[in-house]
């Protein structure tokens, strides 16, 4: 009797040991994209653009992309217009499921679109 209690008490143990290393692990990759965000963010900011305004590029105007040749696969630049009528560039990555990360962005001066 108690080696079947002692054995499973070692099996719960091992599942709560197996449990806690996958919550740390989520916890890690959690933090490393609210990371990766505030970085996109504060890059943002850094050039005065606020993170509603990349928003408003993508969704809410006609907008221009096209494939940065200088990076990775699924990193993009796009051409776009704010609400208040503010043009600017935004050099992201495509993460799949309508889901971006903004690198960085500025505001593009009269004459700039479509030289990319």
């Amino acid at each position: 009797m108690r080696k079947k209690a002692r054995e499973q008490e070692e099996k719960q143990g091992n599942l709560d040991l197996e449990l806690e290393r996958r919550l740390e692990w989520e916890y890690k990759n959690i933090e490393k994209r609210l990371r990766e965000q505030i970085d996109g963010v504060q890059d943002l900011r850094e050039h005065g653009i606020e993170p509603e305004e990349a928003e408003e590029c993508f969704f809410f105007h006609d907008f221009d992309y096209c494939k940065d040749e200088r990076r990775f696969d699924d990193v993009y630049i796009l051409d776009g217009r704010t609400d208040r009528g503010r043009r600017l560039r935004l050099v992201f990555q495509d993460k799949g499921d309508r889901l971006a990360r903004i690198f960085t962005g500025w505001e593009l001066k009269p004459g700039k679109r479509g030289k990319k």
